[in-house]
């Protein structure tokens, strides 16, 4: 091409647009996901110690952005109805082979999502990803109004 500042503005156009678009979702992997430390905390209500998360700089910008990732299906409940996406499959993953509480992400799913998936299934999500610091009742990672892509 003879104009070499045409060609770069095209690109520049290019990827402007497909960043301001409102249906952009940014694409997370499980490195950003290890920006996590736990600090033990004792709740007196309760009468036992938990792990309280401390989220890194690197992950905080992304807490109640819509994101994407992609991991293993590995199922909650006998049911499988309640899911998390885990970084690795179910043999390795936090629950059954020792890896970190920071390597699942709680799915929580649209209605229109809920459905029977398999076990090691391969599969991106997107949704609103939540840093949950304190709710003992929930995975330190959570992705709200999760649907999976390319269906």
């Amino acid at each position: 091409m003879k104009y070499p500042f045409f060609k770069s503005f095209l690109v520049l156009l290019f990827f402007t647009t497909q960043l301001s678009r409102p249906d952009a979702q940014t694409v997370i992997d499980w490195n950003l996901l290890a920006d996590v430390k736990f600090n033990q905390k004792y709740a007196d209500e309760l009468g036992i110690t938990y792990d309280e998360a401390v989220f890194g700089k690197w992950v905080m910008p992304f807490d109640g952005k819509e994101v994407r990732i992609t991991g293993f299906m590995i199922p909650l409940d006998g049911m499988g109805f309640s899911w998390v996406l885990s970084r690795n499959p179910n043999s390795s993953c936090f629950f059954c082979g020792g890896a970190g509480p920071e390597t699942v992400i709680e799915l929580r799913l649209k209605p229109s999502a809920i459905k029977k998936y398999k076990l090691d299934e391969r599969r991106t999500f997107k949704g609103i990803l939540k840093l949950n610091r304190e709710n003992m009742d929930h995975l330190t990672y959570m992705l709200m109004e999760a649907e999976p892509v390319g269906e």
